[in-house]
């Protein structure tokens, strides 16, 4: 199961900037396009805040799925695998349904 677990990540993109992260929003990549360098230092800071969160609730979700029947009753949100609830709604649609209960 941790093996499971370790090759779980998320990624998003948001304006020329693309992240993978580890459950938790734990940083594994980090690639900026040339016109994301052009966006202004606020704008790119904002953008990649905005990655990381959609990636990490990519990550969890994926994390939540994984390990739904081992941890029956625990509340996920004590291992830092919680999320906005519109955030949860647009990276279901990435969880492979292998994964999605049924």
């Amino acid at each position: 199961m941790s093996e499971l677990a370790s090759e779980i990540k998320g990624h998003a993109a948001h304006r020329g900037v693309a992240v993978s992260v580890h459950p938790g929003g734990s940083l594994a990549e980090l690639t900026l396009s040339p016109s994301a360098l052009d966006l202004g230092a606020s704008v790119l800071a904002e953008s990649v805040l905005e990655a990381v969160a959609e990636a990490t609730a990519q990550a969890n979700q994926r994390t939540k799925h994984a390990l739904r029947e081992a941890l029956v009753g625990l509340d996920l949100t004590v291992l830092g695998l919680d999320q906005s609830e519109t955030l949860t709604e647009r990276v279901e649609s990435t969880t492979p349904d292998t994964w999605q209960a049924s």
